[in-house]
């Protein structure tokens, strides 16, 4: 059976609104409980909420705040780390062009059915923008605002304080009083009622060197250690987990990539296994049957997008692993779990 598959977002794009809510005197669990989303889903920056709830959550805030620029604002908060460990990848890259290819690589481990842009525009120019089908047709402007402000603090962050936008174009409207405030946060020139949202600056940054950014490893840690609080697992091993939960979908969720992406040499992360009285491939195993039961239980998943999702190239090879783990198929499984 074929079940249809609402897109997730992780939670950490949403970093900052409850504060930000609170400023304008507006109750965040509200708002949240509208859009359909559990304030404890923003606990964890790895848990995902349905992306069409995020969407309508950032409209219903920027209507309750009264502030057309929510998105922007929200952006601005935000940083490299909101992307996880797909921004300290990046920021370990050689140059800026590589950083950005593995952003559009792995962009998707962060918003499902997001696609990132880029794009030669004239001969020193590039374009960098996100593109979502489903969306194409559609105006969220918040969602807009959010994208183009957070890419833009990325590269700021990458590139150092040299980095600067050429120009920013927005799908929107202008809202008169408010566009001084774009110019100020996006720190160009900001084209509005444009034909796509996207962000331009010139290709010459392309081969500058990312600045090695280890606040931003700092954080993660910090996280997995505050998950340790809570969950009494060691911190090394959950920052393992949560590499190969970023690096399996693509099938390049190796001991060498799971180690650049967490900054550490491939000797270190073997080490670390050993001290837990554990292998890559078992733990690789684990992760796989947890995030398997993870998304069984959302219950509109195809077993096809299931089993790409967790690092397998059939779903012949993923029905029969799953089968070695619980003695039943998935759909077996879901019936048995009451999921439907």
């Amino acid at each position: 059976m074929v079940f249809f598959v609402e897109s997730l977002i992780r939670s950490s794009s949403l970093a900052g609104f409850e504060g930000l809510v609170r400023r304008y005197g507006v109750n965040p669990n509200t708002l949240l409980e509208h859009a359909g989303i559990l304030p404890a889903q923003l606990r964890d920056p790895d848990s995902f909420v349905v992306y069409s709830h995020y969407l309508q959550l950032l409209e219903l805030a920027a209507a309750a705040c009264d502030e057309p620029c929510f998105g922007l604002k929200l952006g601005s908060q935000q940083s490299m780390s909101t992307v996880g460990l797909i921004g300290a990848y990046m920021s370990r890259q050689p140059t800026i062009l590589d950083a950005l290819n593995v952003a559009q690589k792995y962009i998707y481990l962060h918003a499902e059915g997001i696609v990132l842009n880029l794009a030669l525009y004239g001969q020193n120019s590039c374009e960098v923008r996100f593109v979502r089908l489903s969306d194409e047709k559609q105006e969220f402007v918040q969602k807009a605002q959010l994208a183009v402000c957070l890419v833009n603090k990325v590269m700021k962050e990458l590139v150092g304080p040299k980095w600067r936008a050429d120009k920013v174009c927005l799908r929107q409207s202008p809202v008169s009083e408010h566009t001084a405030l774009f110019a100020k946060v996006l720190g160009c020139e900001v084209e509005f009622n444009a034909d796509t949202d996207a962000i331009y600056f010139s290709s010459a940054f392309l081969t500058y060197k990312p600045k090695l950014n280890d606040a931003i490893l700092d954080t993660l840690i910090a996280d997995q250690l505050e998950m340790q609080r809570i969950n009494k697992l060691p911190d090394e091993m959950l920052h393992i987990e949560s590499a190969m939960k970023m690096l399996l979908a693509t099938g390049d969720c190796s001991k060498e990539n799971t180690a650049l992406s967490m900054g550490v040499h491939p000797k270190k992360l073997q080490r670390i296994l050993t001290m837990h009285e554990t292998t890559y491939r078992q733990l690789l195993d684990d992760v796989r049957k947890s995030e398997a039961v993870r998304l069984l239980q959302h219950g509109n998943v195809s077993m096809t997008d299931l089993a790409l999702r967790l690092g397998y190239a059939e779903l012949s090879i993923f029905s029969r692993r799953f089968k070695a783990w619980f003695g039943v198929s998935p759909t077996q499984w879901q019936t048995q779990h009451g999921v439907s």
